[in-house]
C-alpha cells in the first residue's frame, strides 16, 4: 500500500543491503587478544578481568 505518489516510496520500503564486516581478532601480544569481548577496539575497562574472580574485587 503506497501511501504517496513519490517513486522513493518503494525505495524506502526495501530492506537494506548495508553489512558490517565481523570485527577481526585482537592483534597478537595485545591484553586484548583472545578476549571473547573483543569488537575491534580495546575496552575501557577489562571485562575479562571483572568478570574473572567470582565475588573478588
Amino acid at each position: 500500500m503506497n501511501f504517496t505518489k513519490s517513486p522513493f516510496e518503494a525505495m524506502m520500503k526495501k530492506p537494506s543491503h548495508i553489512q558490517t564486516p565481523p570485527p577481526s581478532k585482537a592483534p597478537k601480544g595485545s591484553r586484548c587478544h583472545g578476549c571473547p569481548y573483543w569488537r575491534g577496539i580495546a575496552c575501557v575497562s577489562c571485562y575479562r578481568e571483572l568478570l574473572g574472580k567470582p565475588g573478588g574485587r
